[in-house]
């Protein structure tokens, strides 16, 4: 595949550079040249007047919850959870298959190729990602209630999906594991977790630190803050992955960094369930954590637009420090692609357009009323941060392969996906 002339090529390598009139040739899933005068391969791609970059990547949700977008808005956070876990548990394995669908059109549509999640019915979920080509690492939310038999039922759960994956055979799927929070889930079943997870070299990802109430409960029973809880019974490790940690001092980051965890910044779900603190980002980047962006469940977001997570993270930081230079629009888009990688411990094949990695890349139509005008290499990073929307995504390109081109999916059917999810819906939240 050729995706030849592109008007703007972003490449997000170590040095940033950002090419014009330039072409990405592709062949058995990577990238074998990045220049000008690439003029021949089985498929072209017109990338004239599109704007070329590595395929954004979340790093933290729950998929299969787009199926209650729009549900339980305007709560505190415990209370959703009581209000959306109920309707959860009405959730059969075909919902799950359904909504997880959903997600992945919405996803390919807005221009992310790479995602996290954690959820349950997984390997429902995992079909629906095989079908539409996403590049995914996904989990089995696990939550013992501090009751061993259950815990033992959990962990069970998350061997055989990964057992599960391993007879999948797709490369673009990989097996993560997923305690849902420290107050959800016990120390002995949180130990399990990172042994298991540094065993078989997966990705261990939790909640940490959403709430003040959180933090406040720890201390009281615990005597220490989530974070110095964590470390203290030696559940902290470098393939850990904490999403949220809103609230969290400069002693609890250097724990972290120390640890060499890993961060998912959810700034648009942490704003709508008004958690109140925001992630102290500057403070992560100063010890060196990693740290990408999520959007979290489409309930409590309420989309998986990636563009809209960027734009929301670089205002959020610069009202909350009073500093419009903290977080510019260059570092954000990082936290998006080869930072988001680096989080994932992906970043040696996505991330960025560069020659031996992986082709996950995607195209904006740069004449869009809301991309115009784009004044230079200055100023084209700042118009994908704070303007671009996914209506200006036409092209998804993951593993080398089309997912979207010129605004039409190829591997879904996006008609009958949202029919079979609206009666679905229906059904979940019949009286």
């Amino acid at each position: 595949m050729l995706v030849k002339n592109c008007s703007w090529l972003l490449t997000q390598n170590v040095h940033r550079d950002i090419l014009r009139d330039c072409s990405v040739l592709i062949n058995d899933g990577r990238i074998v040249e990045v220049g000008d005068g690439l003029k021949t391969a089985d498929i072209v791609i017109d990338g004239a007047g599109k704007i070329a970059l590595p395929g954004l990547i979340n790093t933290h949700t729950h998929l299969s919850m787009v199926l209650l977008r729009g549900y339980a808005d305007g709560m505190r956070l415990q209370d959703w959870l009581q209000t959306v876990w109920p309707v959860e548990a009405r959730l059969t394995p075909e919902a799950c298959y359904q909504g997880a669908l959903l997600g992945c059109a919405e996803m390919i549509m807005s221009g992310t190729t790479t995602f996290m999640d954690m959820y349950f019915n997984m390997e429902d979920v995992a079909r629906a990602v095989n079908e539409s080509g996403l590049r995914a690492i996904l989990s089995c939310g696990i939550i013992d209630l501090f009751d061993s038999a259950k815990a033992k039922a959990e962990q069970a759960k998350s061997r055989k999906f990964f057992e599960y994956l391993h007879t999948l055979g797709n490369s673009r799927i990989q097996f993560a594991l997923a305690p849902h929070a420290p107050y959800t889930c016990s120390a002995e079943t949180l130990l399990w977790a990172k042994e298991f997870a540094e065993k078989n070299g997966v990705i261990d990802n939790i909640h940490v630190a959403e709430t003040r109430k959180e933090q406040a409960d720890f201390q009281k029973i615990q005597g220490l803050r989530v974070v110095e809880y964590l470390d203290k019974i030696g559940a902290l490790s470098n393939r850990l992955v904490a999403a949220h940690c809103v609230w969290l001092t400069k002693r609890e980051v250097a724990i972290l960094a120390k640890a060499g965890v890993g961060v998912a910044h959810c700034p648009v779900s942490n704003m709508k369930l008004a958690s109140g603190g925001v992630a102290p980002l500057p403070e992560m980047f100063a010890t060196g954590v990693a740290v990408g962006l999520g959007t979290d469940g489409a309930a409590s977001n309420n989309s998986l637009d990636m563009f809209e997570t960027m734009k929301v993270c670089a205002l959020l930081h610069k009202a909350h420090r009073w500093n419009a230079t903290v977080l510019d629009a260059q570092k954000t888009l990082d936290l998006a692609t080869i930072e988001g990688a680096r989080v994932l411990g992906l970043q040696g094949d996505i991330g960025s357009i560069e020659v031996g990695k992986k082709a996950d890349i995607i195209m904006l139509d740069m004449h869009s009323p809301n991309l115009n005008p784009i004044h230079g290499k200055e100023t084209v990073v700042s118009d994908l941060v704070y303007s671009a929307s996914p209506k200006n995504v036409a092209t998804t390109i993951v593993d080398g392969q089309l997912l979207m081109l010129n605004r039409q999916l190829i591997t879904m059917n996006l008609q009958q996906t949202v029919q079979s999810t609206e009666q679905i819906a229906n059904q979940l939240f019949r009286p």
